[in-house]
């Protein structure tokens, strides 16, 4: 990438949500990043320090905001620091909290990302980018009406499991959509893969939401076939499990599941990894956008693919102000 831009020269800030993902997309930059140190008050308070120079350069914090700890705020305590001296502040974040809570589902629920899209406009940035949201109306929550804020970039880092898949297009015979919700996502991605999709349509009891595993039926055939389920987000591993189990009952040979979003619970891997071990899933394809809970835990068969070289295409594009339209895909 250009280091100089109209906006001055580059510089990386790396917040402490993701660091080890961050250092990767440094690499891949070519650039050493810049230094703030984000550590805790005795009484649990973050406490935020820029420790480098940023006056008139284009400056990109790179973070996952992810609920381990406060990470919007020390979002907006690293852009308190830089306010008023940099040229440009722009940010880039695998993933973003709260969004699973993207429309009221029950009398009386807030919709829990509206908030986080506001504490991150109001926050000083110029630019962001944001990846694989759980609803294709979470980049209108963001106001660049009232603020700094002016642009908001949606890109799709399942492009890289799809690709991942696409390169070993003879391991996979079909593609099947977890929910009816899914349908979609999967159906252009089984164009892609040039294979049949199915989809499953669950029985739910309508009071506690939890699934019929014998009641629910699939509409396509899985029956002898290696199947393949994208999915942009792993929490519970609720739909993860039902989905493999009513596909094994269907008399698919094997899934594997492709998902972006390791946005694990403190329970998903008592959960997921006896699945894995006794077979039920076969194989399951992460990006670690969130730092993997666990990890050196998990069973062979849940392998993690790196994000780092798309997110840092879309940081020297937002720096060197190209074109996104060739890093869009319609999902």
């Amino acid at each position: 990438m250009k280091h100089n831009s109209r906006f001055g020269e580059f510089g990386l800030i790396i917040a402490n949500s993701h660091p080890a993902l961050g250092l990767e997309v440094a690499h891949q930059l070519g650039v050493t990043p810049l230094q703030v140190e984000s550590k805790l008050f005795p009484n649990g308070e973050l406490n935020v320090r820029r420790l480098c120079d940023i006056s008139g350069r284009d400056i990109c914090i790179f973070s996952s905001l992810h609920a381990g700890y406060d990470t919007v705020r020390e979002l907006r305590l690293i852009c308190g620091t830089i306010r008023g001296s940099a040229s440009r502040v722009f940010g880039v974040f695998p993933f973003v909290r709260d969004g699973k809570s993207d429309h009221v589902k029950q009398f009386g629920e807030p919709v829990a990302y509206n908030d986080t899209a506001e504490l991150i406009s109001s926050s000083g940035l110029d630019v962001i980018a944001i990846f694989d949201q759980h609803s294709s109306q979470h980049p209108n929550s963001y106001n660049t009406l009232h603020y700094r804020l002016r642009a908001v970039h949606h890109i799709y880092l399942m492009r890289i499991l799809i690709e991942y898949a696409m390169a070993r297009r003879d391991q996979f015979d079909s593609v099947l959509a977890l929910d009816e919700g899914g349908f979609k996502r999967n159906m252009k991605i089984a164009e892609m893969l040039k294979l049949p999709v199915s989809f499953i349509i669950k029985d739910r009891d309508a009071a506690t939401r939890k699934v019929n595993i014998e009641a629910s039926r699939i509409v396509g055939n899985v029956a002898g076939q290696r199947v393949a389920a994208f999915d942009d987000m792993l929490q519970g591993g609720g739909t993860l499990e039902a989905g493999a189990v009513i596909a094994k009952n269907h008399g698919a040979k094997a899934i594997s599941f492709f998902v972006v979003h390791d946005d694990f619970t403190p329970a998903t891997f008592g959960r997921i990894n006896p699945l894995l071990e006794n077979g039920t899933i076969d194989r399951i394809y992460i990006l670690e956008t969130i730092p993997l809970r666990d990890k050196g835990k998990w069973h062979k068969n849940l392998a993690v693919i790196s994000s780092a070289t798309l997110i840092a295409k879309v940081i020297s594009t937002i720096h060197e102000e190209g074109h996104m339209r060739e890093l869009f895909l319609e999902l």
